[in-house]
């Protein structure tokens, strides 16, 4: 995705000093995020927000150990908020940003969810008409189900919570993640995945039906059928994560950066985002207005929530670089 120009900006008081920077990751998705959450915070209070890109946790760590913070708020993954939480980001002021209003176990001291996505499972319904996969566990089996697969290409949305579901490991015993084991249910497929470099990448390869199966996030499953890809998804075990709404250790921003989160954090700002990106909002019990096609990828509904698995970022936090580095390791064998 491509980043969108920085540049400073003044509220309604007429101060030039006063600037907020939110930073994401760049068009279609920054420009959903500036409908739904900028332009209610710019009619409410006056302030005009401007984007920057893409995310980079290590410009953050550069510009808070120079002592040069720039941006003011930001979209990183819930991971780096806890990996972060108290060097290099600020923790929240919980009597503007109402913390109740998210789901339990999914608040930091430095971040609150900005939306919640899935990683689903999904087969081309032609390819296997006669016998359609109906688990997790058939993602993996190469045997039963011959065919190309697609993962994505990050490893922290959900591939090894898949093959350990897959291997049989209950739901509420998944973490800590077993790596040994994880690692050796994705060996058998290791030959006929692909390992997608971009989302786009893998969004387009089901489009033109160049895999057969894929561990496919919510929004870019959307955007493949809505081109005409011919999958459906096996609600078996859906990984859920979610992006965190930050603010960087020492933004002269501070106070105003913790009244845009709480914007954002509202019921209309966020169903409007679900809306719009084709991700969950921050509560279950807002409900957005979605397509027919918006509706196929949804985990939420009554009858689909049962496959809902959340991740555990807090985990994930303490442990990315060692499962980064042994993940980067196994890829290249």
């Amino acid at each position: 995705m491509v980043g969108l120009g920085a540049c400073s900006i003044s509220n309604s008081t007429g101060d030039p000093d006063r600037t907020l920077t939110f930073v994401s990751t760049g068009s279609p998705f920054q420009d959903y995020q500036k409908k739904a959450w900028q332009e209610p915070f710019t009619a409410e209070t006056g302030v005009t927000v401007r984007n920057d890109g893409p995310v980079d946790e290590a410009k953050i760590r550069t510009m808070v150990e120079a002592g040069k913070v720039t941006w003011d708020v930001v979209d990183v993954s819930a991971a780096a908020a806890q990996q972060y939480c108290g060097k290099y980001l600020e923790k929240l002021d919980f009597t503007v940003i109402d913390k109740s209003i998210f789901p339990p176990d999914t608040v930091g001291e430095c971040g609150v969810p900005a939306y919640f996505y899935s990683l689903m499972f999904m087969y081309d319904e032609k390819k296997y008409a006669g016998n359609p996969p109906t688990t997790i566990a058939d993602f993996f089996d190469v045997k039963k189900y011959p065919g190309r697969r697609i993962v994505p290409p990050e490893i922290a949305v959900g591939l090894l919570e898949a093959a350990l579901l897959a291997d049989g490991v209950p739901q509420d015993k998944l973490y800590p993640l077993d790596l040994d084991r994880a690692f050796g249910k994705l060996d058998p497929i290791k030959n006929v995945t692909t390992f997608a470099k971009t989302y786009g990448q893998m969004q387009q390869m089901l489009v033109d039906r160049q895999v057969d199966m894929g561990l496919v996030l919510s929004a870019r499953a959307y955007q493949a059928l809505k081109a005409g890809a011919p999958f459906r998804v096996v609600w078996d075990k859906t990984i859920v994560n979610w992006d965190d709404l930050v603010v960087p250790k020492g933004t002269p921003n501070k106070e105003l950066a913790m009244k845009f989160i709480a914007s954002a954090s509202k019921e209309q700002p966020s169903a409007k985002l679900a809306e719009l990106a084709s991700v969950q909002p921050i509560n279950e019990k807002i409900t957005p207005n979605f397509d027919t096609i918006q509706q196929q990828v949804n985990p939420f509904t009554p009858d689909r929530r049962s496959s809902v698995v959340r991740a555990d970022s807090a985990w994930w936090g303490k442990n990315f670089d060692q499962v980064l580095t042994r993940y980067t390791t196994w890829l290249a064998g």
